[in-house]
């Protein structure tokens, strides 16, 4: 499991490969080249030679490795490059590193230049960004800003590689600071940066590649946060050939409002395509008469009571999706059962409505599996903010939510979130823009309610339903070619495929 570090923690990374471990930091530098080089190479093949390009380079470190990216470049035979410093403070304030390759730059009589123009990118094929990297702590201003929106005008046009992190970009939150360069590849340092995979830096950092550039897999402090991946996802449960339908648990899902009846459906056809043995709609009797023509055949109803509370759980209990605003009752019941829970949309709103109440009765269930899933509005709602406030730091919102109500909790969005009270975080990437549609959530939360009852435990059943809901809208955008027209009953559809490529 890929470990993801902040800037400062990354810093830290460094200074024990050079101090303790008495790795030269031109070294360092060497290697990084040499993944940008190889990065380059692996696009544009034996055309490399033959190709222009513009390589930018910032006053830091991040600009040094830029710089011994030129000089590898030359060797190789790709000598039409336009080298730009990009430094507001004159080249005085170059850092030890970088003022050293400019030198060599120098003596091999490459010609380096302070002004990016239009004409420059124009008649380029590729550009190397190598402005900032980890340390930019302020806004882009100035030529620095220039030159970013200047890159950006030729985004799609020619192949923009950054280095470690696209210029502008936070690292540790994925925020663009004024603004940022939008890549096509990311070669990223050593190790994986928050900022990379959350939030709005998928926008920027097209596709991201781990150069270990030869630091040492040695980290100094308890990581806290992990990318996962395919090659992380737990081994399906087993079914045995003689297993029968009470094997794979029993999924209940609450029905609420007439006029969110699409919700229960969906958050029902989830958990039947992810492998439950039984699943069945709970409501009033009213509702499930409405709704019945509406249910895959497979789909039983049973109407709710007071009494059905007091027996023993018998499965898992999906509520919110369709509840309606006005069940507060159900949910009180619901947190003080031993039901493992799935709790999602109105359910998470009425919580928030509630939160003192809600607290405690989540703290004293706090052994039982509970899932609370959360989209930043949401969240906001239920830490007493605003969206653009858990935008800004994912990482912190996650681990102040599971903290405040003591359960496990699926921060939704672009890198989703997931981490229980004690951590770590866990950030898987899978899923497009196929998600973004009303509807994708209910089906999660059936998917959820089904793999709570597989012998999992509740991070590994958590991850792998999170994970399965993703790759499966990526694998009807494949089927599709386009990710506008999803509908996540059709992404439901492709649970068959995402499960079989787990299978084998």
């Amino acid at each position: 499991m890929e470990p993801l570090l902040t800037s400062e923690q990354m810093r830290a990374v460094d200074r024990t490969a050079i101090e303790h471990i008495g790795i030269p930091e031109l070294v360092l530098v060497e290697h990084a080249a040499l993944a940008v080089v190889g990065s380059l190479k692996s696009r544009f093949n034996k055309s490399l030679p033959i190709t222009k390009g513009v390589v930018l380079a910032g006053p830091g470190n991040n600009g040094a490795d830029a710089l011994a990216s030129v000089r590898l470049l030359h060797e190789q035979g790709c000598q039409d490059v336009f080298v730009v410093l990009i430094d507001e403070r004159g080249s005085a304030e170059l850092s030890p590193l970088a003022a050293i390759q400019l030198s060599i730059l120098g003596k091999l009589g490459i010609a380096t230049g302070t002004q990016l123009t239009r004409e420059m990118l124009s008649v380029s094929d590729w550009v190397i960004d190598g402005i900032f990297g980890t340390g930019l702590r302020r806004d882009l201003s100035g030529k620095s800003l220039e030159a970013v929106q200047m890159i950006n005008t030729f985004a799609g046009k020619k192949w923009i590689l950054s280095i470690d992190v696209p210029s502008g970009l936070n690292s540790d939150t994925g925020k663009p600071m004024g603004d940022a360069v939008r890549a096509n590849q990311t070669v990223t340092l050593g190790f994986m940066k928050r900022g990379l995979v959350t939030a709005q830096g998928a926008d920027f950092v097209g596709q991201v590649r781990l150069a270990p550039i030869q630091i040492p897999r040695l980290v100094p402090f308890p990581v806290d946060s992990f990318l996962y991946t395919q090659e992380d996802v737990s081994r399906l449960p087993f079914r045995k050939k003689s297993s029968h339908k009470g094997d794979y648990g029993h999924v209940w899902v609450m029905a609420g409002t007439d006029e969110k009846q699409g919700a229960c459906i969906l958050s029902a056809l989830g958990a039947l395509k992810s492998g439950a043995g039984l699943v069945s709609l709970l409501g009033e009797k009213s509702t499930l008469e409405k709704i019945q023509t509406r249910l895959p055949a497979e789909v039983m109803t049973e109407n709710i009571s007071p009494d059905w509370w007091k027996a023993k759980p018998k499965g898992s209990l999906v509520l919110g999706p369709g509840l309606g605003l006005n069940r507060w009752d159900l949910i009180k019941s619901a947190l003080q059962s031993k039901w493992p829970l799935v709790l999602d949309a109105d359910a998470l709103t009425l919580i928030s409505e509630n939160s003192e109440e809600s607290e405690a009765l989540l703290q004293q269930r706090e052994s039982l599996p509970t899932v609370m899933t959360p989209h930043p509005k949401e969240a906001a709602r239920l830490l007493g903010g605003s969206a653009d406030e858990i935008e800004l730091d994912r990482f912190a919102a996650v681990k102040k939510l599971s903290e405040k109500y003591r359960c496990l909790f699926v921060l939704k969005g672009k890198g989703t979130c997931v981490r229980g009270p004690k951590g770590p975080t866990f950030v898987l990437t899978q899923g497009d823009s196929g998600l973004a549609k009303g509807g994708s959530g209910d089906l999660l939360s059936g998917i959820l309610g089904t793999f709570l009852l597989q012998n999992l435990t509740l991070q590994q059943a958590v991850l792998l339903s999170v994970y399965l809901h993703g790759r499966s809208s990526e694998l009807l955008t494949q089927k599709t070619g386009s990710e506008r027209a999803s509908l996540p009953s059709e992404i439901a559809g492709e649970l068959t495929t995402a499960l079989k490529e787990l299978e084998s």
